[in-house]
């Protein structure tokens, strides 16, 4: 297996490793590993990449042969996919007889206990990573605060809310418009 397919397959199996609490949670980590880090690929591929998987279930599992294609084509698209699978597939193999044990056990429950609050903090990397690349001027920062109180205050579904997100993107999004709004950073 070449380097660069072995490295693919390494990187997103740590991916998966780190994922407590959904693919969501590495989502910064990927950005940093395969943008920043190797360079696999640019920001706006990153972009793009995540924004189709919030389209589809599951993000790292969408997100791995995305990245892995752009790397190395189909055969980068399939080690990614199958790193991401191979550590919780042997974990559960490995574990899921003494599981039943050892649920009710102090040290685990106290683990438990403990990554929840590491969860929250990979999320709000993950979220940090996203608003940085999709937050560019106050108009599209309007539509990630409407989207949250739509998704806060009502029962539409998310589905819908993000159609209507990805609309407003097109109508921003127009060149027309492209300068006419003021840029931000986000640190």
């Amino acid at each position: 297996m070449p380097a660069e397919l072995f490295d693919l397959f390494w990187q997103f199996m740590l991916f998966s490793l780190l994922a407590f609490g959904g693919g969501g949670t590495v989502l910064g980590l990927v950005d940093r590993v395969a943008v920043a880090d190797k360079g696999w690929i640019t920001p706006a591929e990153f972009s793009a990449a995540v924004g189709f998987t919030f389209i589809t279930p599951g993000p790292i599992l969408v997100l791995a042969p995305f990245v892995g294609y752009l790397v190395a084509g189909a055969a980068g698209a399939v080690v990614a996919t199958l790193g991401v699978f191979l550590a919780p597939w042997a974990l559960a193999m490995g574990s899921a007889h003494r599981l039943r044990r050892y649920l009710q056990h102090p040290r685990l429950r106290a683990f438990g206990k403990g990554a929840g609050p590491a969860i929250v903090g990979l999320f709000s990397l993950a979220v940090l990573t996203i608003a940085r690349s999709s937050l560019s001027n106050l108009a599209l920062v309007a539509v990630a605060l409407i989207a949250g109180t739509l998704m806060a205050r009502t029962k539409l579904h998310p589905i819908i809310i993000l159609a209507g997100g990805a609309l407003a993107g097109l109508v921003l999004g127009i060149p027309a418009l492209e300068g006419a709004l003021p840029e931000i950073r986000i640190p």
